[in-house]
């Protein structure tokens, strides 16, 4: 069967004012879904890391005014490392916002040049979990140890600290855990993702390829 030229057939029906309902066209729509609910995802990910940050905080200022030695160790240690995921889950929920819009612009404006830079994006993040998790093992491991010392040499305050910094540990792990699952998802859906029609700055260059 002979091949027809795309850029030929794709312009001769935009003159025409027609649409050709493609695979490549329902594959663009379907990406579209696939990035909204990543996104969507990863912004109630930042405001879960958000809340249980402040609550964690809160809860930490609360045991360090307790006069037991145990509780003001383990409120320290909710105040630090708590306050530090609030203020990095806030930064990420901006920064989630902004890669959406950015992304979403890109998709729609040129699709080939998306699935090559969310490609590279997405892979960079999924490649970060692994130094986010072995951070979150080795915290864990590192609280444990704390806490260890502090029930071997009695120390209250240095059991508290180790339990706080340990358990925190582990809720991030976990989190994390389905965070990585769903990055790799999303990851494998843009690698398989096919683009329809590219549109560049300076001219519109359609391109659709059928066999006849």
């Amino acid at each position: 069967m002979r091949r027809i030229s795309s850029h030929v057939l794709a312009c001769a029906l935009f003159g025409l004012g027609l649409s050709l309902p493609s695979r490549e066209a329902r594959a663009d729509e379907a990406m579209s879904d696939d990035l909204h609910g990543y996104y969507r995802s990863e912004k109630t990910i930042a405001y879960t890391f958000l809340g249980l940050g402040a609550a964690s905080a809160g809860a930490g200022v609360y045991l360090t005014q307790r006069p037991e030695a145990f509780s003001r160790g383990l409120g320290g240690s909710l105040v630090a490392l708590g306050g530090l995921q609030a203020l990095g889950a806030a930064f990420y929920a901006f920064q989630v916002d902004a890669q959406r819009s950015r992304y979403e612009a890109q998709l729609a404006r040129d699709p080939a040049s998306f699935k090559r830079d969310e490609g590279d994006h997405i892979q960079g993040t999924t490649s970060r979990f692994v130094v986010y998790r072995t951070a979150e093992v080795a915290l864990a491991l590192a609280g444990a140890g704390v806490a260890a010392y502090g029930f071997a040499a009695n120390k209250d305050v240095w059991k508290g600290i180790g339990v706080g910094v340990a358990s925190q540990a582990f809720v991030f792990f976990v989190i994390d855990s389905f965070g990585v699952a769903r990055a790799h998802d999303y990851e494998e859906r843009v690698r398989r993702f096919q683009p329809a029609v590219s549109m560049h700055k300076g001219g519109a260059s359609l391109s659709w390829e059928g066999r006849f």
